[in-house]
């Protein structure tokens, strides 16, 4: 059996090396023309390839297409439906909804807590928009309620699939402080709720002056032409973008303009790009009848975090200002997101600008080496006084990590 593996799927060879003789491509190269695409039994991908009617004719062998994503619109699911009804050997298409939702939900708290640190704002009271109640966006929801917020949750099609769930408007929604993005790209024929370019001038106009806008769904949700005229126009406070239209060329006004800009990788937390790959790798050998190599512990090898790091704080004020300082502190100690965000933008006026954004996704694990805050153990020296210690746990723990006197990884100390 052959299996094309995209090169920048972790574990590809190790987990797809069980099923057969493995081949590690560019994802970006694999078309229609990629040379001996018809001897592949297995293509193992990731967004940047695109499934078209062309690809799929040619991939004459394939039986299966696993995508470690969480999305399928670089899919056309359509046209394989189509040729399976004349194929031999139907193909079937498996994905990872969920698999980086903790990824992606950490990395918008990533960026509140850098939007916020500048001006020493408090997230108690503050509203927090967000549309699209899926896998990513209720964990992000979910992480708001120990910080005291105020949550619209704006997803209509959930509230038609589910009727115990209402779903604020989206003209509500767009009212909140911070306004978050999480849903996937729809088009007019494929959905009653088409997303694609669902916020535009119109929608902009309504965002408060002080809000900010984040997108790590997909680039094309946004109308990036609006976007960077209304940044430019300071119509909102600012903007944090993950996602593009016409990527790996990333619009450079809407790079220069936001206040973080990143290479698409809210998802690429060490666990949630193994887990997509883990979850296709499992679905390939279920519908291919072979049972999977053991795949225990492979999400944690290798996390190697600091053992006591001491995170100082500023405990003066209140609690509650105080508790928002620690939970920043901490995160920052984690991970800069900001320092990513520089490299980006400092890409601009270079060229080869789309390989650089591509070389940034690729070598981000080695460079950054982020995990999901989850894994993560935290403990409070003798200095957080109990009340700030309470309120300081209640914001962790919608993150899962583990509050502990033995042996954390981080220590909060007040000062």
């Amino acid at each position: 059996m052959k299996i094309l593996v995209d090169e920048n799927i972790p574990l590809g060879r190790e987990l797809f090396g069980s099923l057969g003789q493995v081949t590690l491509a560019s994802g970006r190269e694999v078309d229609e023309s990629f040379p001996r695409l018809e001897r592949f039994d297995v293509l193992a991908i990731r967004s940047v390839t695109r499934v078209t009617p062309a690809l799929v004719e040619r991939a004459a062998r394939c039986r299966v297409i696993g995508t470690a994503t969480i999305g399928t619109d670089h899919i056309d699911l359509d046209c394989i439906e189509e040729a399976n009804r004349r194929r031999a050997n139907p193909i079937s298409v498996f994905s990872a909804p969920g698999s980086n939702a903790d990824s992606v939900a950490d990395y918008v708290w990533f960026a509140l807590a850098h939007l916020t640190a500048a001006r020493d704002e408090p997230l108690a009271g503050r509203c927090l928009g967000v549309i699209g109640h899926g896998n990513c966006g209720s964990r992000v929801a979910r992480r708001a309620a120990g910080f005291g917020m105020r949550v619209l949750r704006c997803d209509p099609p959930l509230a038609e699939r589910d009727p115990s769930f209402a779903s604020d408007s989206l003209e509500e929604a767009l009212r909140a402080d911070f306004v978050t993005l999480h849903v996937p790209l729809t088009r007019t024929a494929e959905s009653e709720h088409p997303t694609y370019h669902m916020i535009g001038a119109a929608e902009l106009s309504r965002l408060r002056a002080s809000a900010y806008l984040l997108n790590t769904s997909r680039g094309a949700v946004l109308d990036s032409s609006a976007l960077a005229e209304a940044l430019r126009m300071r119509a909102l406070a600012g903007a944090v973008l993950d996602v593009y239209e016409g990527e790996p060329e990333a619009p450079e006004p809407l790079i220069r303009l936001s206040d973080l800009a990143t290479p698409h990788i809210a998802g690429y937390a060490v666990e949630g790009k193994r887990r997509g790959a883990i979850v296709i790798y499992e679905q390939t050998c279920r519908a291919l009848g072979v049972r999977p190599v053991q795949t225990d512990g492979l999400l944690a090898r290798g996390f190697d975090p600091p053992r006591g790091a001491r995170v100082p704080f500023d405990a003066s004020e209140g609690p509650q200002q105080a508790a928002d300082r620690a939970f920043r502190a901490l995160l920052k100690s984690i991970y800069d997101i900001d320092a990513t965000s520089r490299e980006l933008k400092g890409t601009l006026g270079l060229p080869g600008r789309g390989e650089l954004f591509d070389a940034m996704r690729r070598d981000y694990e080695s460079a950054y080496g982020r995990h999901e805050l989850a894994r993560y153990r935290v403990g409070f020296d003798a200095s957080v006084p109990a009340e700030l210690r309470d309120r300081t746990a209640r914001r962790l723990e919608g993150f899962g990590m583990e509050l502990t006197g033995r042996e954390p990884h981080y220590v909060l100390v007040a000062g």
